[in-house]
């Protein structure tokens, strides 16, 4: 019997230390996939975000509306969560300036521009009308002046005449007297008779007579060609001085229309500003929107200029998200990293390490990474992602769905490196291993092409 135990005993012995052993291949097993998982499955290292759905463009993002001049508020003409269209009118206000309370103040001011304009195309005409007078004074001045002159040559030609006139009667009268002499001694001695003596005689009379006539004629020449001199001085200071009258005068008549177009400007400026004025009253919409927010102003409350009266949502189809990030983490981030979104409201099952494992995410790209922080002494950068429209991507929601302000989780894509490293850096603390873009720090191609341009050109 007791040999039968010790056989029993020794059976157990034997399973018992199977089991062992075959527990010991199982974690042997188990230990030896642990290791291959850790050296050899990869694992991508990311940096976790939160942030709130936002517009691309910083002009379809939330806008407030606020008032362009102080008035009485007169009528809503929206309400909370209406879709407008641009133009469309949110709030008509009443001007309690003093100055535009006249609802005359439009007409008057146009009468006022109106006989302006008429005072300035009078003027206009009499500018021209000085202006034709001028040519007409040049003219006249110009036929007057080349009549005198005409008249001054015909007197110094006569004059130059009577000169040479004078000249040969000088020659003559010596030639007579020359005559008279010789006649004269042969007539004493006989040699002549008394007739030649009287005919000699007679020539050197008329030659003297015959000279002083022609001086008299040349002192009547030069006392005529020195009143022609002054006839063409007179002829040229007379026209002058109406030339320079008319002149004058149209100086004075440009200067008048001169100070009438500044009156023109201001009362253009004036109904310019007057129109604008009216038209801020109604405030509109600047965009296709939603109205988010009216504030609770009751009909006939006075609001100041400046004050917000709603605040509204544009209509975009360039969704965006604003995430923020810390110090530590902006320095790893970079434009181009791909991100994976996770929408409040959206379900999704994020797997982390295996984007491509992911369930309900959605696909961005940095677009822009600030270079200062947010200014709120917080010490975070915020980071602005865009759709990722690649073709493994799905699209994001629609903005009827997904609004803006809507909170957001994501996770951008760093360097890829095994498991066992990622439990490795974190356990001791170390950063990530972003994968970095090889353009980063250096320049494009194509801005050195256009440096070396410029050099060139230099």
């Amino acid at each position: 019997m007791k040999s039968i135990n010790n056989k029993a005993s020794a059976k157990q012995l034997v399973r018992s230390s199977n089991t062992v052993r075959w527990f010991g291949y199982v974690l042997f097993g188990i230990v030896a996939i642990i290791i291959v998982v850790l050296i050899y499955v990869p694992w991508m290292q990311t940096v976790n975000a939160k942030g709130r759905v936002t517009a691309l463009s910083p002009s379809e993002r939330p806008q407030y509306i606020e008032a362009q001049i102080s008035g009485r508020l007169a009528e809503w003409k929206v309400s909370e969560g209406q879709m407008l269209r641009a133009g469309d009118t949110i709030a008509i206000l009443q001007d309690i300036d003093p100055k535009f309370l006249d609802s005359n103040i439009i007409d008057n001011t146009q009468q006022q521009l109106t006989a302006t304009e008429d005072r300035a195309r009078s003027a206009l005409q009499q500018i021209d009308a000085f202006k034709k007078q001028v040519i007409a004074e040049q003219e006249a001045r110009s036929s007057g002046v080349r009549a005198t002159q005409e008249a001054l040559k015909q007197s110094t030609q006569r004059r130059v005449a009577l000169e040479a006139q004078l000249t040969l009667d000088l020659q003559n009268l010596e030639i007579a007297k020359q005559r008279f002499k010789d006649r004269k001694d042969l007539y004493e001695k006989g040699l002549r008779s008394l007739r030649d003596f009287e005919q000699a005689k007679l020539s050197l009379q008329e030659a003297e007579t015959k000279v002083e006539r022609t001086r008299a004629d040349l002192a009547g020449s030069r006392n005529a060609e020195l009143q022609a001199e002054a006839n063409v001085k007179n002829k040229m200071a007379e026209g002058d001085s109406k030339i320079l009258k008319s002149l004058a005068d149209e100086s004075k008549s440009i200067e008048t229309m001169s100070s009438i177009s500044n009156s023109i400007a201001k009362s253009r400026s004036d109904l310019n500003a007057i129109i604008q004025r009216r038209n801020s009253g109604v405030v509109v919409a600047p965009v296709d929107c939603r109205i988010v927010r009216l504030y609770s102003y009751g009909t006939g409350e006075i609001i100041k200029q400046g004050e917000v009266l709603a605040i509204i949502a544009p209509i975009t189809s360039s969704l965006a998200v604003e995430l923020f990030v810390t110090g530590n983490d902006a320095p790893l981030i970079h434009t181009g990293t791909p991100v994976r979104i996770q929408f409040d409201g959206f379900p999704a099952l994020q797997v982390p390490g295996w984007p491509q494992a992911s369930i309900g995410t959605y696909g961005g790209i940095v677009q822009v990474i600030d270079e200062v922080d947010d200014d709120k002494a917080r010490g975070m950068f915020r980071v602005i992602v865009k759709p990722d429209t690649s073709l493994h991507n799905a699209p994001w929601p629609n903005q009827r769905y997904l609004r803006a302000g809507a909170l957001v989780s994501s996770w951008m894509q760093l360097g890829q490196v095994s498991i066992g490293y990622e439990l490795w850096r974190q356990f001791n603390g170390f950063p990530a291993s972003p994968e970095k873009p090889a353009d980063v720090g250096r320049p494009s191609k194509k801005s050195s092409e256009t440096d070396g341009e410029k050099k060139n050109d230099g």
